[in-house]
């Protein structure tokens, strides 16, 4: 039987087609994305600096990521043709700060209002709607516009650095809103420290925990799914550090072996708008999960000896990610050095020419932004989102991330939930 079904309650849309046999059983899944967007043929003839307010509009949930990229790529193009570009330590942990925050506050939003909601819909007992859940989303983007002026599709960061200079107050006030997110993440997401919640990890305890994320797994176990949604054990990281891991064997990885496959594209007579990421020709999960065995982090590191890349893992991770990051928020904001400049002007862009590439670690995974430019202007742009990698569709000999890890569920429904544990994102896919 073939099914098709949309995904709502993502950024955009999705649609899922099914082949399913006799007794239910996903034997096959497609994933469509059907709404083009046209961002890269938008920045073709601009000025460079346009895309600095341009891009961050590509998604209503990362589009910090967006900014962070392209300042980076144009600042990479300055560097290749030459031109040295300063930037201050201070400008510098800004960017991580306001990027952390993104990716915070995206974490808690996925967990409450699309895993604990559409599991829990799955068992018949709907949540109510996570209203404290949302308004620390909200503070966290309070924290984060306090160095990027708004939220979303802030323009703050230009090459050279960034466009603020906070005060020791502003410093206090991000400080206070993170210790109150802190405390609703150990309270309510964790129901227990951090330090338990690791100790948790390590000892293969999470279903005893009593938060939200512990109501989750246990959602997910009387669905039959906590040790599904496996798919080929490929990682991927292009951030600051750049390494592939493959059936738990590591080694460096470069931006030069990835290629894009329009071979599924309404160009190419297929489906979908959304164009496929490919690594030496193979698809790569990237994101929370491949970032955490990446960095060597312990607890889910030993979650994943344990479960390979499941769903009890894969929500683990981002969950993981989103401690890790306060904590990481908490540093940088303690030892931010004021007396930096947090500006410093380069020549102007309209003396320049050349190609950049700027790559990040959004939410979802790895980001790239590439462009060519002359004296100034545009040439060519391309992106490639992390949904592109985790949901890109595949043949029947190689088959995407999402794909995979859906094919063998017991149901549509439950195959769709898996799909979810990816954090699905549809505007940022179909360029």
């Amino acid at each position: 039987m073939i099914t098709h079904e949309l995904i709502e309650r993502i950024e955009g849309e999705a649609v899922l087609d099914f082949k399913t046999d006799k007794s239910g059983i996903v034997r096959d899944a497609n994933i469509r994305f059907l709404h083009f967007r046209g961002m890269e043929a938008i920045l073709e003839g601009r000025n460079a600096l346009d895309a600095l307010v341009i891009t961050p509009r590509v998604c209503g949930i990362c589009g910090h990521s967006h900014l962070i990229a392209t300042v980076k790529m144009i600042e990479n193009i300055y560097q290749n043709a030459g031109v040295k570009i300063r930037i201050s330590d201070k400008a510098k942990a800004i960017r991580q700060i306001t990027l952390s925050c993104e990716l915070i506050q995206n974490h808690i939003k996925w967990l409450y209002l699309i895993m604990l909601h559409e599991s829990g819909k799955l068992l018949e007992k709907e949540p109510k709607v996570a209203l404290k859940a949302l308004y620390v989303s909200s503070q966290v983007n309070q924290l984060c516009a306090l160095f990027s002026g708004q939220w979303p599709h802030s323009s703050y960061a230009i090459p050279g650095g960034v466009t603020c200079d906070p005060t020791y107050i502003e410093v206090m006030q991000a400080l206070k809103i993170l210790s109150e997110v802190e405390r609703f993440i150990a309270d309510e997401v964790l129901g227990c420290t951090p330090e338990a919640f690791n100790q948790a990890m390590s000892q293969n305890t999470l279903l005893s925990l009593k938060g939200d994320f512990g109501t989750v797994l246990r959602n997910f176990e009387r669905l039959g799914l906590l040790e599904q949604g496996k798919s080929h054990g490929r990682f991927l990281v292009l951030g600051e550090t750049q390494e592939i891991i493959v059936h738990l064997e590591r080694s460096s990885a470069s931006s030069d072996n990835v290629s894009e496959d329009i071979s599924n594209t309404f160009a190419e007579g297929g489906n979908t708008y959304a164009k496929n990421a490919l690594y030496n020709g193979e698809f790569f999960e990237t994101g929370p999960l491949a970032r955490a065995l990446v960095q060597e982090h312990t607890g889910v590191s030993a979650l994943h000896r344990l479960y390979g890349d499941s769903a009890v893992t894969r929500i683990t991770a981002r969950v993981e990610e989103m401690v890790s990051l306060c904590a990481h928020v908490r540093q940088l904001l303690t030892s931010l050095d004021l007396s930096q400049p947090s500006f410093i002007t380069p020549p102007s862009i309209e003396s320049i020419s050349g190609e950049g590439l700027g790559i990040i670690e959004a939410p979802r995974g790895s980001l790239i932004h590439r462009a060519t430019i002359e004296k100034g202007k545009i040439v060519s742009y391309s992106i490639i989102t992390p949904t592109q990698w985790n949901l890109g569709n595949g043949t029947q000999t190689n088959l995407g991330v999402a794909q995979k890890a859906m094919i063998g569920a017991e149901s549509i429904a439950k195959a769709s939930l898996l799909f979810r544990t990816f954090d699905v994102c549809s505007v940022c896919t179909t360029h």
